[in-house]
């Protein structure tokens, strides 16, 4: 079989990648033009990632080398309601014997009504004073923000390792068989390029979808924002390294800032109804405490997906298939989802029939509990300006159905309509519900009439809850800074010299 790539952005070399690794016998080529630039806007990776790693076989030292990528144990949420922030991330404490997270937030949710959840013992005592643990094989995260030019790069580089092709031309048309409704080649500026099969990674222009009049289906009712400006800052090289993201509600969003070793990657993402460009930037330009004159990306979107995924002989993967928002950084960790998928159902396209529809239902599932886990964040109680009071969004059918039960403290896998692709499950729901006061803690505690079985219960937690912070002081830390500079450094040794 020949397969096509069209489009060299992340979602295209890691679906390159991965078409590559299973199947070595198989032509594979990438369509890339100089003349059209990636997004590269989302510089940071989910649990996704590692998966990706784990089966391409990346060595994690030549990947912080080669893309200057920093560690990543979770996003830092502020302001979300005022005054207040929380943590999000599944890996909270790696490295204790009390890992399970979700409980522990529970527990404390359950016994310590009217305070506040702390960050938790680790994020809180390590990774929030910009440390990491040492580990013996520098490992220390699952999750990395990257230079996503330089991520493309090394991605590039990859595929050229691994006899995959790389075709420099621009696509001018495609064309379709009367016969079979399928595409049959592809003319570029320079030559005809015929394959069997095509992965359409054009982004936004969705150039083989809309050939084969693959409808768009917004979502736009869902989630309230509909326009992104993205920019770099300068690090300063003395600096400390936040080894996690932050991102911060502002009058009409939010904005995010990632840091990789030469620079923070920044932006906001807002609702164009209630503030412009300009408004934004200035904004943002305030929070910063830095006058930005200038926007790298001016992005305008609409949250939805196309109709199907596969059609006929093309899979549409990534930012061409389908956009939700930048929150949770679960773009390319579903384009990771969606090639792994594929992979699964390849086999079988042409001597099963049900194998199209199949992939289609468990991809529209996967990118409907996407949605749901995003509008979840912005149920906050903050009113301070028009769009948080207006909150201009419908709920989706889960959230609505759900609320009440997670408000009385019930959060249990039964509730979600799963499959084993969904990215988000209990753990990243209860987090973002206990971050923003979703869960009625008087409520639980006023079920509960055994006042002897409350009081043990507290000294329960109370006395778990140390443990884990124990823990957090045994542990030996490096600065995240120091760390890179490990790796770094054990990569020329092992690799440049």
């Amino acid at each position: 079989m020949k397969i096509i790539v069209l489009g060299a952005g992340t979602a295209g070399l890691i679906a390159a990648l991965m078409l590559r690794e299973k199947y070595p016998m198989y032509t594979i080529a990438v369509v890339k033009s100089g003349e059209i630039g990636i997004v590269g806007v989302g510089e940071g990776s989910t649990l996704h990632w590692d998966k990706f790693m784990e089966y391409i076989g990346l060595n994690v030292e030549e990947l912080i080398y080669s893309t200057r990528a920093t560690v990543k144990m979770g996003i830092l949420f502020k302001d979300w309601n005022l005054g207040e922030e929380y943590i999000h991330s599944i890996h909270l404490d790696p490295f204790s014997k009390h890992a399970r997270m979700d409980l522990y937030h529970q527990l404390w949710v359950q016994s310590t009504p009217g305070e506040k959840f702390p960050l938790a013992p680790f994020f809180e005592q390590i990774y929030y004073k910009n440390n990491v643990p040492v580990q013996p094989n520098l490992k220390v995260s699952k999750q990395y923000h990257f230079d996503t030019f330089k991520l493309n790069e090394y991605l590039l580089k990859k595929c050229s390792e691994r006899n995959i092709g790389i075709i420099d031309t621009k696509v001018t048309e495609a064309t379709v068989c009367q016969a079979t409704g399928n595409i049959t080649e592809l003319i570029t500026q320079s030559n005809i390029l015929k394959a069997d099969f095509f992965i359409d990674c054009s982004g936004f222009k969705r150039v083989l979808a809309s050939k084969l009049n693959n409808k768009w289906i917004s979502k736009s009712e869902y989630l309230p924002m509909n326009h992104a400006i993205a920019f770099p800052t300068e690090r300063d090289s003395n600096a400390e390294i936040e080894p996690y993201t932050t991102t911060t509600a502002l009058s009409s969003g939010w904005s995010w800032r990632i840091p990789t070793q030469d620079r923070y990657g920044n932006g906001y993402v807002y609702n164009d109804n209630y503030i412009n460009a300009d408004q934004a930037l200035s904004e943002i330009s305030k929070v910063l405490n830095t006058n930005i004159e200038k926007i790298a990306k001016d992005i305008k979107f609409e949250a939805g997906k196309i109709d199907k995924f596969w059609c006929k002989n093309v899979v549409s993967i990534g930012l061409c298939s389908s956009f939700a928002e930048p929150l949770e950084a679960q773009s390319i960790g579903f384009t990771i989802v969606q090639m792994f998928a594929l992979l699964e159902h390849l086999d079988t396209w042409k001597v099963y029939e049900p194998t199209v529809n199949n992939y289609n239902n468990l991809m529209d599932s996967v990118f409907e509990n996407i949605i749901d886990y995003l509008q979840l964040h912005y149920f906050v109680k903050r009113d301070d300006t028009k769009f948080w009071r207006d909150k201009p969004f419908t709920p989706t059918t889960f959230n609505a159905d759900t609320r009440e039960a997670f408000r009385q403290g019930v959060n249990n896998i039964s509730m979600f309509k799963f499959n084993r692709y969904a990215m988000f499950g209990p753990i990243n729901w209860y987090q973002v519900m206990q971050g923003i006061g979703l869960i009625d803690k008087e409520f639980i505690l006023g079920k509960t009439k055994d006042t002897k079985y409350k009081n043990n219960f507290k000294e329960d937690i109370l006395r778990w809850a140390n443990e884990v912070r124990q823990e957090a002081r045994d542990v030996a830390v490096m600065s995240h800074k120091e760390y890179l500079s490990c790796v770094n450094k054990s990569y020329i040794k092992k690799y440049e010299n």
